[in-house]
C-alpha cells in the first residue's frame, strides 16, 4: 500500500474529529454582552422533570416553529440574523416588543391562514410558513372561535376532525403555550426548600407576596434577571444570573446543577445530528470504494464510522445520565438505540469479512434511524415522563433493551438482504464467493436476531405478569414482538431444511424489515392496547411507503437469475471472479 493510501484514512478521521471538536467548543457571548447562555443553564421544572431553561426554549421553539433557532426579523435587526431559542424565550418572558415581531409560528394550512386573514409565504426564505404574534393577533377572535368548535368535536371523537380542524387545534395549542410563557405561568422556576413542598412558578411566588408573604430569594433573583434584561444592563444581568445559579444550587445540590450544565452542552453539541451527517459521509466513501481506490476508501470509511460510533455511544450514555433511565424509554430513544445496535454489528462484520459491506449497512441504518429520531423529536421533550406502568428500571434495562436489540439485528439482516438483491440485479459484482459471504452474514445476524427477540419477548411476558397479572394477552404490541420471533425462526428453519439458499434467505430477511417496522411503529398506529404509549398519528404514510419499497425490492428479487446482471456476465469474467458455471450458481 502506497504512502498516500496509508495517510488518507488518517486525514479523513482527523478532519471528522476536528469538526466534532469545533462543534463541542463553548459558544461566544452575543454582541450585546448578555450572558444568555449562562441564563440557559438555570434549572426549572416543566412536563414533569427538572431541565435547564435552554432545553425548555429549544423544545418550545421546536414545537411551534419546527426548528431550534429563529431569525431576528424585528425592527432592531433588519438583517434577520439567526438567534438561539433562549434569546426568544427571554424576549417572550420579558414582554419585549421584538418578541411580537419574530416570525416563529409555523402555519402551512391555507384554510387556517385564510381564517387568520394572512397571505401564504411561498418564497424559499427563512420566513416561509412562519408568522409573528403581531401578524396573528388580528385573527385571534376567529382562531378562538374555530378552536373551540374543533376542541368540542375532538372531545366527542377525534376521528371526526378534518385536516383544517386538526391544524386549528395545533395552532391553538401553540398559541396557548406561547401565552403561558409570556405570562410566566410556566415553567416552575422556584424549587422547594423542604420535602413537603413542591416547585412553584414565578407567578405563584409573587402571588404569595401579594397575600402578605415574603418573596422567596430564588424568585427575587429571577425577577432581578428579567428586570436587568429589560433594562439592557448586561453587567447586572450576568451578576443576577450567577447569583440565581448560586441560590438555586444551594437547594438542588451540586449533582443536579452539574446535570443541568451537561444538558445545555448536550443540546449545543447535538451529537445525534452530527452522527447522522458522519454516517452519510461514511456511506458516500463506502459507495465510491466499490468503484475506485477500494482499500484506502474502505479503510477510511471504517475508521470514520468507528469515530462516529464513539460519539453515538457518548450520546446514548449522555441521555442515560440526564434522564437517569436505561437507554430506551420511548420511540425517540428506541430509534437512536436501534441505529447504535446496527452500527455495532456492522463494525463487527467489517472486521471479520473486510468487504466494505459492513460499512454500507451500518452507515445506512445508522443514518436512517437517526433521521427517524429527528422527526420523532418534533413533539418537544425527548425525555418525556414515563407511563406509571413503565416506571421500573429493571424491566426497562432488560426487556426493552433486549427487544430493541432484536429490532436492530432483524433490520440489519434485512438490509444485508437488500445489498444482496441490489448488487446481484444491478451490478456485476455479486460473485459466487461474495454471495456465500453475504449469506453467512445474513445467517449469523439472524441467529442474534432470534436470540434477542425471543429473550426480549419472554421478559416482556414476565413484566406483563408482574404489572397486569397475566403473561400474555394478545395485545397488538405483544403480537408484533411474537411475529418477529416467529419470522426469524421461519427463515432459519427454511435455511436448515434446504427450502431456501442464499437468495431465498436474503428475500425472507427483507420481509423481516416489514415485520419489524410493524411491531415498532405499526402497532402504535392502531391506538389500542395496553402498549399504546407512543401513538404516532400522521406517520402512517411513511410506514406504508417503507413497506411498499421492501415489497417492490422483493418482487424484483424473485426475477430469474438469468436477468440479474451478476449472472449475465461472460464466462471469462466469471472465471476471473472465481465463480462456478452458472448452472452451479446459488439458487433460491
Amino acid at each position: 500500500m502506497s504512502g498516500r493510501a496509508k495517510v488518507f484514512p488518517v486525514i479523513v478521521v482527523a478532519l471528522g474529529a476536528l469538526c466534532l471538536l469545533q462543534k463541542a467548543m463553548p459558544v461566544d457571548e452575543p454582541d450585546d454582552g448578555m450572558a444568555i447562555h449562562e441564563f440557559g443553564c438555570i434549572p426549572v421544572v416543566y412536563q414533569g422533570r427538572v431541565k435547564p431553561l435552554d432545553t425548555l426554549a429549544r423544545n418550545t421553539m421546536r414545537v411551534i416553529s419546527d426548528r431550534q433557532v429563529f431569525y431576528d426579523n424585528s425592527k432592531s435587526d433588519p438583517k434577520g440574523e439567526q438567534r438561539p431559542a433562549i434569546r426568544w424565550l427571554l424576549d417572550v418572558m420579558t414582554s419585549a416588543d421584538a418578541a411580537r415581531e419574530y416570525k416563529v409560528f409555523r402555519i402551512v394550512n391555507l384554510e387556517v391562514l385564510e381564517t387568520l386573514g394572512l397571505q401564504p409565504r411561498l418564497k424559499p426564505t427563512s420566513k416561509k410558513y412562519r408568522y409573528s404574534v403581531d401578524e396573528i393577533a388580528s385573527g385571534l377572535p376567529a382562531l378562538h372561535e374555530q378552536y373551540s368548535k374543533a376542541a368540542h368535536l375532538a372531545e366527542q371523537d377525534s376521528d371526526l376532525l378534518d385536516v383544517y380542524q386538526r391544524h386549528i387545534l395545533k395552532l391553538g395549542n401553540h398559541w396557548q403555550l406561547y401565552a403561558r410563557l409570556h405570562n410566566r405561568a410556566i415553567p416552575l422556576s422556584v424549587p422547594p426548600r423542604s420535602p413537603q413542598e413542591q416547585w412553584t412558578s414565578f407567578v405563584q411566588a409573587t402571588a404569595h407576596v401579594n397575600h402578605g408573604g415574603t418573596l422567596d430569594p430564588v424568585a427575587a433573583s429571577f425577577n432581578n434577571i428579567l428586570n436587568a434584561y429589560t433594562d439592557h444592563d448586561a453587567t447586572a444581568f450576568k451578576h443576577y444570573v450567577l447569583e440565581h445559579l448560586a441560590n438555586i444550587g444551594q437547594i438542588l445540590g451540586r449533582a443536579q446543577m452539574a446535570k443541568a450544565d451537561f444538558e445545555v452542552f448536550f443540546n449545543r453539541f447535538a451529537p445525534f445530528y452530527h452522527c447522522a451527517a458522519l454516517y452519510l459521509i461514511t456511506f458516500v466513501l463506502s459507495a465510491i470504494a466499490w468503484l475506485v481506490w477500494a482499500k484506502p476508501l474502505t479503510r477510511a470509511a471504517f475508521w470514520l464510522m468507528a469515530l462516529t460510533f464513539i460519539v453515538h455511544t457518548f450520546a446514548l450514555v449522555g441521555r442515560i445520565y440526564i434522564s437517569g433511565r436505561p437507554p430506551v424509554t420511548n420511540l425517540y430513544s428506541s430509534a437512536t438505540f436501534i441505529g447504535w445496535g446496527c452500527v455495532v454489528l456492522g463494525l463487527v462484520l467489517e472486521l471479520i469479512f473486510r468487504l466494505g459491506i459492513g460499512n454500507i449497512v451500518a452507515s445506512v441504518t445508522g443514518f436512517m434511524t437517526l433521521v427517524i429520531a429527528h422527526n420523532l423529536a418534533g413533539d418537544g421533550d425527548t425525555f418525556e415522563m414515563l407511563q406509571a406502568v413503565l416506571d421500573t428500571q429493571f424491566w426497562l434495562a432488560t426487556h426493552v433493551t433486549c427487544v430493541t436489540l432484536g429490532y436492530s439485528t432483524t433490520f440489519l439482516a434485512g438490509f444485508l438482504g437488500l445489498v444482496y438483491v441490489l448488487r446481484g440485479l444491478f451490478t456485476h459484482s455479486l460473485s459466487k464467493p461474495l454471495s456465500t459471504d453475504l449469506a453467512r452474514m445474513i445467517y449469523g445476524i439472524l441467529c442474534f436476531a432470534l436470540f434477542f427477540s425471543f429473550i426480549g419477548t419472554v421478559l416482556g411476558g414476565l413484566w406483563a405478569d408482574d404489572s397486569w397479572g397475566r403473561f400474555w394477552g394478545w395485545d397488538p404490541k405483544e403480537n408484533g414482538a411474537l411475529m418477529i420471533v416467529l419470522w426469524n425462526a421461519l427463515i432459519l428453519h427454511a435455511r436448515w431444511g434446504g427450502m431456501v439458499k442464499a437468495r431465498g434467505m436474503a428475500l425472507l430477511a427483507i420481509f423481516g424489515n416489514i415485520v419489524t417496522s410493524w411491531s415498532w411503529f405499526g402497532t402504535n398506529e392502531l391506538g389500542v392496547g395496553l402498549h399504546s404509549y407512543g401513538f404516532t398519528e400522521g406517520r402512517a404514510f411513511w410506514l406504508l411507503l417503507f413497506v411498499a419499497s421492501q415489497l417492490f425490492i422483493m418482487a424484483i428479487g424473485i426475477l430469474p437469475q438469468r436477468l440479474w446482471r451478476s449472472f449475465a456476465v461472460p464466462q471469462n469474467q466469471k472465471a476471473a471472479r472465481g465463480d462456478l458455471p452458472l448452472a452451479n450458481s446459488v439458487e433460491s
